[in-house]
């Protein structure tokens, strides 16, 4: 098979998928599952949003934490200099 007979054959190939879709999304099945397409969507839009403000909120807390830390350490450092000299 040469490349154009494979190149024709899958442009035919796509054109009938599409048309069939088409044909599909036309009917009332069509529509209730783009509608159903469409919610779902949102939902994860909302979920992703949801974990995004989690991980955001971890990583605050992660933060403070690890500040938290370096101030405690800094002062101990100090504690000790102070009793070394």
């Amino acid at each position: 098979m040469s490349d154009n007979h494979k190149f024709i054959s899958g442009l035919l190939l796509g054109a009938l998928a599409g048309s069939a879709l088409a044909l599909y999304m036309n009917t009332e099945k069509g529509k209730e599952l783009a509608e159903e397409l469409k919610l779902n969507a949102a939902d994860l839009k909302d979920d992703f949003k949801a974990g995004i403000d989690t991980a955001e909120e971890s990583l605050q807390q992660l933060l403070a934490k690890a500040k938290q830390l370096v101030s405690d350490l800094e002062g101990k450092l100090k504690d000790e200099a102070l009793k070394t000299s």
